[in-house]
């Protein structure tokens, strides 16, 4: 996506956003739009949501009761990605574009956030 392209789609969000009666910064529309893009691919391509994306993915955290629950650990790299926060070039940010990879999830390509591939250690900040 060009930076035109990505600018209408922020423009878009914003104003539908503004009709809805929330007002979106631009980095919070930027936001929305990369969770949106990220969060719906978990949902239809298999009925996850990110903390079941975390847990399908075998990084599981105490049990509570008689449910597993997701590695905090994983789930909080995981959210700070969705925010735009993290780029995923630790350990177990590698672990987690590994495991969308295997998921067929794009983040790649992200409208807002994409990422460049990893080819080799030396590209890992």
């Amino acid at each position: 996506m060009d930076e035109l392209e990505q600018l209408q789609l922020l423009a878009r969000m914003i104003e539908t956003s503004r009709e809805t009666g929330k007002q979106l910064t631009i980095k919070q529309a930027q936001r929305k739009i990369h969770r949106e893009y990220i969060t719906a691919q978990l949902w239809n391509k298999h009925g996850l949501n990110p903390s079941g994306f975390i847990l399908v993915s075998g990084f599981k955290g105490e049990l509570e009761g008689d449910y597993e629950t997701a590695d905090p650990r994983y789930e909080s790299v995981f959210n700070n990605f969705l925010k735009m926060d993290n780029k995923l070039t630790g350990e177990v940010g590698l672990k987690l574009r590994e495991a969308m990879d295997k998921l067929g999830i794009d983040y790649r390509h992200s409208p807002t956030f994409p990422l460049d591939d990893l080819k080799n250690d030396a590209d890992v900040a």
